[in-house]
């Protein structure tokens, strides 16, 4: 007789959250807290979280920048310590999501439910097939990473975090806070990209899947937060595009690219954005426009064409600049000319910026007026 959870992973994920919780903080009542303790937790907590959002996420499953072996090798460690199963296993469900977003196809589809999402599809009694990942099964690390995955977590996620708590004589605090209480944060952040990231936040580049950006939520996932960014542009190896967005995942990409550890790191150019903002808003707002009585169309839409002419300039304009520099950059000649050329492009992008927000005033009345 078959049930609908498998027993292991439900018996797993439940006792490592109690002991975790429970246990550190019954364990920081009786015998206190050492600073070694939250510390390692910390530690441990941001390197494993990096290797699966870094690794796991945009190098290995997004393939959105190439690395050195030596990063490969590092990688498939990390992400082995955070105890979410084999790099292949979890880049098949993942490229499985993206194929198959929102539908029944879809291993942690939001429309099943928030706990579904979360956590609900792990414990299901329904394997999956590893599959559409033969570019990484060529990939030495993985291969070994696949075959040895539980010893590798035995050694670098269980035993080396215990083993540190012997220098300062509390084995069990170290694998309380560095084991127990870290893989817990550890899931549960990286389960709140599949539910909440779903689930709350802004659809700015696409409004007609489920995932949203938040920068609130990127706080608790490594940057992972602008999420609707990402199913657009899942092949960017940033998911917070502007400097100022909370994404460490994408800083480090770009550390470790200076020092020759990541190489060829991919981003969509600044009028792709723009223009996946814009067919964006387009769609929505012609969605009520369909509803909307004819006699108060006709003035929306005459806007509307002026600013569909005024963007589809800029675009042209846009890719002359371009072709421009492309001519100028290569020769070196950084001069008057070239820096002329940019401001240009800077006028460009606020020009096209103030036409997005007359589309956002346009969008926000239609939508008022179907309250």
């Amino acid at each position: 007789m078959t049930t609908k959870y498998d027993l292991k992973y439900v018996t797993a994920l439940t006792i490592i959250p109690i002991l975790g919780i429970f246990g550190t903080i019954w364990y920081s009542l009786e015998f206190g807290i050492v600073w070694q303790e939250p510390l390692l937790l910390f530690i441990l907590w941001i390197i494993t979280g990096v290797g699966i959002t870094i690794g796991y996420h945009r190098l290995f499953a997004h393939r959105s920048f190439t690395a050195h072996p030596i990063l490969n090798w590092i990688m498939v460690i990390l992400g082995a310590a955070a105890m979410e199963n084999s790099a292949l296993k979890w880049c098949s469900d993942h490229r499985r999501h993206h194929k198959h977003l929102d539908t029944n196809q879809d291993p942690y589809s939001i429309t099943k439910g928030f706990f579904h999402a979360h956590m609900g599809w792990i414990l299901e009694n329904k394997p999956s097939p590893i599959e559409k990942v033969k570019d990484l099964e060529e990939n030495a690390a993985l291969k070994f990473q696949d075959k040895y995955y539980v010893t590798l977590f035995i050694i670098f996620g269980l035993l080396i975090p215990t083993l540190l708590g012997f220098i300062w004589n509390r084995p069990l605090g170290a694998l309380l806070w560095g084991v127990l209480l870290r893989i817990t944060l550890v899931h549960h952040f990286t389960y709140f990209i599949n539910s909440l990231c779903h689930y709350v936040g802004t659809k700015p580049y696409n409004s007609e899947c489920t995932s949203r950006d938040s920068w609130y939520m990127a706080l608790f996932t490594f940057g992972e937060g602008f999420h609707n960014y990402h199913h657009k542009f899942q092949w960017d190896y940033r998911n917070g595009v502007r400097w100022f967005h909370f994404d460490p995942s994408k800083w480090i990409i770009w550390c470790l690219s200076k020092i020759g550890l990541a190489n060829g790191l991919k981003k969509a150019n600044y009028m792709q954005i723009m223009k996946a903002r814009f067919k964006n808003k387009w769609k929505q707002i012609h969605f009520f426009l369909d509803k909307t009585p004819n006699q108060i169309t006709i003035t929306h839409k005459n806007k509307l064409k002026f600013i569909k002419q005024k963007i589809q300039s800029l675009e042209k304009s846009w890719n002359m600049i371009n072709k421009e520099i492309e001519l100028i950059i290569p020769n070196k000649k950084i001069s008057y000319q070239t820096k002329k050329l940019f401001k240009k492009k800077k006028n460009l992008q606020l020009e096209y910026i103030s036409h997005l927000k007359s589309l956002s005033l346009i969008l926000m009345t239609l939508q008022n007026m179907h309250y």
